[in-house]
């Protein structure tokens, strides 16, 4: 019997050779060729381009933080960075260096300011309905006016992400990515619009500072991220354009020393002072010392000494020391609320001072007031400002004098 012809067997090396290169070319991030660069980088920058959405969300967002800074609920503050949309205009301050596109840089510049205003319009909308009330905690918009390491950690960590997942699937907008993003921009935003229609000047200008040193420090993650990635740019307008955006963030960071202050703050408690070392004193001998103080004088012969009017010794008057009581100290603590308001008057009609968190400490000083059934005790706050808080709010193991 004759055999059939079988087909000669595929070359197994050479087929995995091709599989294992298909493989490294998907590891990649951005592809190599000069064409397929570009029309990479340009699928990026059309999913970086906002559209109606998101302003659109941008205003629910808005509106959402406002109401979470009214009712002080910190849950609210993070439902409302969950319905911000994809920040894409943020992310793409940093891309425009890549590309070198002036014009990129402007339109994403544009729409983040557009969607900035709509939430600040939220917040003061807000501010001017907290108006109406004469009792309002506001513990929540004040941890927004101060600069810490946590929120720089947070706000660094979602810009890297948000900007390796961009890269890594250009055709999909992952949120999740995106919420440190909002969490860190928009509400600062927010709470400068409720201080400046409300009125508190802690937190208009503080918080709307915090906002700005939050973007520059988005721009500049952002862009040594993409750099890290091997995403450069590829033009000399663009390097000049990095530069530029590197130099203002930098700039803004250092003018306002934000991370200088976060710093400190966060290293302050742990800084011990060093004790001086003694200085070593020579002692004198009293001969030496008649030597140095009373020059030697001899009269002359015809000379005849005078005597000299002295003064009747005064009596000085000494100086009492009337001992200062001991300071009371007391813990701030609230059943309802998160925090306590200080008032520059006894009185729920006082004037707000500031507001207290739970579990602060606070030094009472002796003087007790009755207003409207209410025991007002006059405090003592560590920045030197003395103020009123209602008794029955203040938690002390030993009563101050008169309660």
């Amino acid at each position: 019997m004759n055999e059939l012809p079988q087909e000669p067997a595929p070359d197994m090396g050479k087929s995995r050779i091709d599989q294992s290169r298909r493989q490294r070319r998907q590891k990649l991030l951005i592809p190599k060729g000069k064409s397929e660069r570009v029309l990479y980088l340009n699928e990026i920058a059309k999913r970086l381009v906002p559209g109606v959405e998101f302003f659109a969300f941008s205003l629910v967002a808005g509106l959402v933080l406002s109401l979470g800074i009214l009712l002080d609920s910190p849950a609210m503050l993070v439902l409302g960075a969950l319905l911000a949309p994809f920040m894409a205009p943020a992310i793409g301050l940093g891309f425009s260096t890549v590309i070198g596109s002036i014009s990129f840089f402007l339109r994403s510049t544009g729409a983040l300011l557009v969607g900035a205003a709509l939430v600040f319009g939220s917040g003061a909308l807000a501010g001017w309905i907290s108006k109406l009330f004469l009792d309002m905690p506001l513990t929540q918009a004040q941890r927004f006016t101060t600069f810490t390491i946590p929120d720089f950690l947070l706000l660094s960590i979602g810009a890297v992400l948000a900007i390796y997942l961009t890269i890594r699937v250009p055709k999909q907008r992952s949120l999740v990515a995106s919420v440190p993003l909002a969490y860190e921009i928009y509400i600062p935003i927010a709470v400068a619009g409720f201080g400046l229609a409300a009125g508190n000047q802690e937190l208009f200008p503080q918080a709307l500072k915090i906002a700005l040193v939050n973007i520059a420090w988005v721009i500049l993650v952002g862009t040594i991220a993409l750099a890290i990635m091997k995403l450069r740019p590829s033009t000399a307008f663009g390097y000049l354009l990095t530069a530029a955006i590197i130099g203002a963030a930098l700039y803004g960071l250092i003018v306002s020393s934000a991370l200088g202050s976060a710093v400190r703050q966060q290293v302050e408690p742990f800084i011990t002072l060093t004790p001086q070392k003694p200085t070593k004193t020579r002692n004198v001998s009293p001969t030496e010392t008649e030597k140095v103080a009373t020059p030697e004088f001899t009269p002359a012969p015809n000379d005849t000494l005078q005597p000299t009017n002295t003064l009747a010794p005064s009596r000085t008057p000494t100086v009492t020391i009337t001992p200062k009581p001991t300071p009371v100290w007391a813990k701030v603590y609230s059943p309802t609320y998160s925090g306590v308001l200080v008032r520059k008057s006894p009185g729920f009609d006082g004037e707000y001072l500031a507001s207290m968190d739970n579990e602060s400490l606070i030094q009472v000083l002796p003087e007790v007031e009755l207003v409207d059934g209410v025991y007002w005790a006059h405090v003592l706050m560590e920045d030197g400002r003395d103020g009123w808080m209602v008794r029955g709010l203040l938690l002390t193991a030993t009563p101050a004098p008169g309660w």
